[in-house]
Parts: C-alpha cells; sequence; structure tokens
C-alpha cells in the first residue's frame, strides 16, 4: 500500500462535529485497509510505500490515528515496513520527520531520515531508500544494496517512463528505470496514484483514496503479493464515490434547458456521499448566468461535493474561465519550479518556497470553493 495522505482535507463541508467530511472519510478508509489486512489476508508482511501523512508536520488527530493503527498491526505482530515519501518527509536537515515518534515499535520498521536501510524478514531483504533531499542522492543510497538473491525494492518517486503522469507537488523526485533491476522478486513504488504495473517485477500500488477529479477514472485499493509465485492480486477496499462528467456539448441552450441538464445529472440518490464534478462546454455565458437561483439551490445537496466547470463558448479571455482551484497549489507549485530553473528563485530556499506558497494557494482555493457554484458545501 502507499499514499494514504492522512491529515488530507478539502471542500469545506464538515458533519456535526464540525470535522472536514473528507479528511474523516481518509481516515475512516485507512482504518478499513488496515482491519481488512488484520481479518481478512494475514500477510507475512506489509509495505507502506511513503506519503504516510499529507503534510511534514501533522496535527494531533493525524498522528492519533495512525498511532492507533499502526499499534493494531504490532498487536497482532505482523511485520510493517513504512518509508517517508515526499509529502511527509522534511525537506531539510533542521526539521524533525514526524515518524521520530513511532520509533521502538517491535514490528514496525519505519525508513526515513533520506537514508538507506535493508530489513530482514523470514527469507527476504527488504531493500528500503525513503524519500532523499536531491536526485543524485537516490543513487548513492542504492549503491548501497548487496543482493541475496531474495529482494524486495521499496521507494518512492515516479520512474521516468511515466513521467507524464507528474503530479507536480513539492519534493516530486523522477527515478531512473535503471532502478527497476530484474533481480529483485519485487518492486514495491509508492508516488503515483493509480494502481500501475511499470515493469515485470514492478508495481504501484496507488492510493486507497481520490485526491483530485484527475484521479476519478483510477483503480484505488492494495495490492496483494506472492513473491514465491510473483502473482499481484489488486484488492479494493473503498467503493467510488468520485465522478467526472465527460463533457456536455450545451451549443444553443437556454436557461431552462441548462437547468433541466443539470437537474438531472443531480439525482439525489446517485449522487449521495460522492464527489462530483459536470463539465459542460460550449455555454451561453447569458443562458448560464440566467439559470433561477431556486434550481441552483437543488444542485447537490446530497453530494459531498458538487463543482460545475463551464467553458464559455462566448469567451475570449481564458483567465475569466472558471478555475479548477482543487489543483491551484499544482499550479503554483509548477510556477514556482520554472522560475527557479531560470534561477529566479535561489536554490537554496526553493523548497521552503515552494512549500510556503503552496500552503497560501490551498487557503486561497478553499475560500474560492465555499464562493462556487457548490449547493453540498
Amino acid at each position: 500500500m502507499a499514499d494514504s495522505h492522512l491529515g488530507f482535507s478539502a471542500y469545506n463541508k464538515v458533519d456535526q462535529f464540525g470535522r472536514n467530511i473528507i479528511e474523516e472519510k481518509v481516515y475512516e478508509g485507512f482504518k478499513q485497509t488496515i482491519d481488512k489486512i488484520i481479518d481478512d489476508i494475514h500477510p507475512d508482511a506489509i509495505i507502506h510505500a511513503g506519503d504516510v501523512f499529507h503534510h511534514v508536520r501533522p496535527r494531533i488527530r493525524t498522528l492519533y490515528v495512525f498511532k492507533k493503527e499502526i499499534e493494531k498491526l504490532n498487536r497482532n505482530k505482523i511485520p510493517t515496513i513504512i518509508i517517508s515519501g515526499n509529502h511527509d518527509a522534511p525537506k531539510s536537515s533542521s526539521t524533525t520527520s514526524p515518524f521520530s515518534i513511532f520509533e521502538g515499535l517491535e514490528h514496525i520498521h519505519i525508513v526515513h531520515n533520506n537514508e538507506y536501510q535493508g530489513i530482514p524478514i523470514e527469507d527476504y531483504v527488504f531493500h528500503c531508500i525513503p524519500f532523499c533531499l536531491n536526485n543524485d542522492a537516490y543513487l548513492d543510497e542504492f549503491s548501497k544494496i548487496r543482493p541475496t538473491g531474495s529482494d524486495v525494492l521499496v521507494m518512492h518517486g515516479l520512474i521516468e517512463s511515466i513521467r507524464d503522469k507528474r503530479l507536480r507537488t513539492v519534493g516530486e523526485h523522477e527515478l531512473s528505470d535503471s532502478f527497476l533491476k530484474r533481480y529483485f522478486s519485487y518492486i514495491a513504488l509508492g508516488h503515483y496514484h493509480n494502481q500501475a504495473q511499470v515493469a515485470g517485477n514492478a508495481w504501484y500500488s496507488g492510493s486507497i483514496e481520490y485526491f483530485n477529479f484527475g484521479e476519478a477514472s483510477d483503480r484505488k485499493g492494495i495490492l496483494q503479493v506472492d513473491l514465491d509465485t510473483h502473482k499481484v492480486e489488486q484488492i479494493d477496499i473503498i467503493s467510488k464515490y468520485m465522478i467526472d462528467h465527460p463533457p456536455i456539448d450545451c451549443s444553443g441552450f437556454s436557461s431552462k434547458e441548462l437547468a433541466e441538464k443539470l437537474l438531472n445529472l443531480c439525482d439525489e440518490e446517485e449522487i449521495k456521499d460522492k464527489i462530483i464534478r459536470i463539465n459542460l462546454v460550449n455555454v451561453s455565458k447569458a443562458a448560464f448566468k440566467g439559470i433561477d437561483q431556486s434550481n441552483k439551490a437543488k444542485l447537490g445537496s446530497s453530494a459531498l461535493f458538487l463543482k460545475i466547470k463551464v467553458e464559455y463558448i462566448d469567451e475570449k479571455d481564458k483567465y475569466d474561465k472558471q478555475l479548477d482551484s482543487t489543483r491551484l497549489d499544482e499550479a503554483f507549485s509548477r510556477f514556482l519550479d520554472e522560475e527557479s530553473q531560470k534561477d529566479r528563485i535561489r536554490k537554496a530556499i526553493t523548497n521552503d518556497v515552494v512549500a510556503y506558497g503552496t500552503d497560501v494557494m490551498k487557503k486561497a482555493a478553499s475560500v474560492h470553493n465555499t464562493r462556487s457554484l457548490n449547493a453540498s458545501g
């Protein structure tokens, strides 16, 4: 498993206790995963290939949820290997890793602090390379591996052959395909959120949850791997709850026709407890603005989140189109990366600038979402 992103929150919809519903959903998915592993799978070992936490400084509730679940694994004496990823690893040596407070559990092996560690479990050695501060460091740490003939590699990053799947997140590193050695019995990768096989013996397990609409069609869950037979089984944990509708051509639609189309797509039972994006193209701005407010109020009341993305046929200024604010921080991160490459930001402070700036953008996106056409908020 990988990419739990505990502490992730979005869309500002809260439960009766004032807790962010998406954040609670992520916690619940993690709990369901651990319970399924203990009750149904009974593995010889567990790998978590990075990004346990969404932030390098998790809140108390996030740490508490993680603590409870790994203590379950420890009580059941299931050897568990966890590495840090780009989200939960400090970007400088002056910051303490959140994993430091969980060291010392007998059956839980956490590898962080940017250094390789080999962990023997039964007949295999698990070669763990956590998040490193720069790309060259991965090669240095990989060179420390001494193959035994029964080896598993655990890493976090984007394999170069799927570089088109970049997430554009802070600290995202590209890993060379040369790491995918055939002598490994299995290679467990984290970072890419879809379940994907990238070599005969190498898989991304993907994330358990959905974190943006770009993942709406992804396979979510965990992988059960038999190291003797090399069989990999995809295991679903949660039901699909994110829907990104294909674009709907609204050429010539009146306000009444637009309202009817939206109301038909927002059937309360079909969208209940789901995250929905409706994509309308070739829309008349006058027709969209003319939709009766009472019809707008009916939209998405039972959804976790409803977003209506509109592309106007009569819109010439691209900056006036609706912005997908859930990706605002990623766009900002890309911009700063480009500026850094042009030496407009000193490389020594780039990570800090990106981390601070993306946090500001996320807060801005949060405000934007509350003002969007969002009847579920």
